[in-house]
């Protein structure tokens, strides 16, 4: 997902691989061929689960209880706030591409402002069946936004905070900086009502399949959210606004959850 920017929002994927070393006598060639073996089982069962994946028919569900859709969710004004909504071609979804291959159900782009402040509230919603959690984990800020410029100077992973005494699930917390201009970005992304990380350093792995495969079984297509604040102010000093805590219950209500601390 890609900055409230004018940027251009492109981005290219390679990949690239090594070729393996010559062989220099048969006895070599036999040792490389066993020990080639495991990879290869290992990448044809790989496959095999990709396949069964497509195929066989998911038991997703609905795990929230939202019946409201996102713009009518968030309100536009509280405690000073105003929210202006804005068109998804400025950031996430220019020209449609990003739309086109995530092809998500709900989407929606607002932006706050109160004396001098302002946030932006950016959510993703895909109903269950709809596309895997992979998929959506290879257009997360750590992907998109230095594609477009950005270079990330901060990572926390695990970035805990609380909402009137209770605390949020952990989130994934950023920090991007172009041409003078700072952002600071706290997203999770929620899969069957939970948040899930995968490489926060690029694309999710190649194994990510067989892991997703022993967490969710069949079900690769659960509902799924994608939530992210950013702005220009810090949280420590933005979250403890009403507004905002306002905000945050509601995301916590799709998926972050709200823990008791005391």
């Amino acid at each position: 997902m890609v900055p409230t920017s004018d940027a251009s929002q492109r981005a290219t994927r390679s990949l690239s691989g090594r070729p393996p070393a010559p062989l220099s006598d048969r006895p070599a060639q036999s040792v490389t061929s066993m020990n080639g073996l495991p990879a290869l089982v290992l990448a044809s069962l790989a496959l095999l689960a990709a396949v069964i994946l497509q195929v066989v028919p998911h038991s997703s569900h609905l795990t929230t209880a939202r019946r409201t859709p996102l713009d009518n969710y968030f309100p536009t004004e509280m405690y000073g706030w105003r929210g202006e909504d804005r068109p998804l071609s400025e950031t996430e979804a220019s020209d449609g591409a990003v739309k086109k291959v995530l092809g998500y159900d709900e989407a929606l782009l607002r932006i706050y402002r109160k004396d001098g402040k302002e946030f932006s509230l950016y959510v993703a919603f895909w109903n269950p069946g709809k596309i895997s959690s992979r998929e959506v984990a290879c257009h997360t800020p750590d992907i998109c936004w230095p594609s477009v410029g950005w270079q990330r100077t901060a990572v926390d992973t695990d970035f805990k905070r609380s909402v009137g005494g209770r605390a949020l699930a952990p989130a994934q917390y950023r920090v991007f900086e172009t041409a003078g201009h700072r952002e600071f970005v706290v997203y999770w992304h929620i899969v069957n009502g939970r948040a899930t990380v995968y490489n926060p350093d690029g694309l999710p792995k190649p194994l990510s399949l067989l892991t997703d495969l022993k967490r969710y079984g069949l079900d690769q297509r659960g509902e799924q959210y994608f939530l992210r604040l950013s702005s220009t102010t810090p949280p420590d000093q933005l979250w403890n606004d009403e507004g905002v805590e306002e905000i945050l219950e509601l995301l916590a209500a799709l998926g972050p959850g709200l823990e008791q601390t005391s």
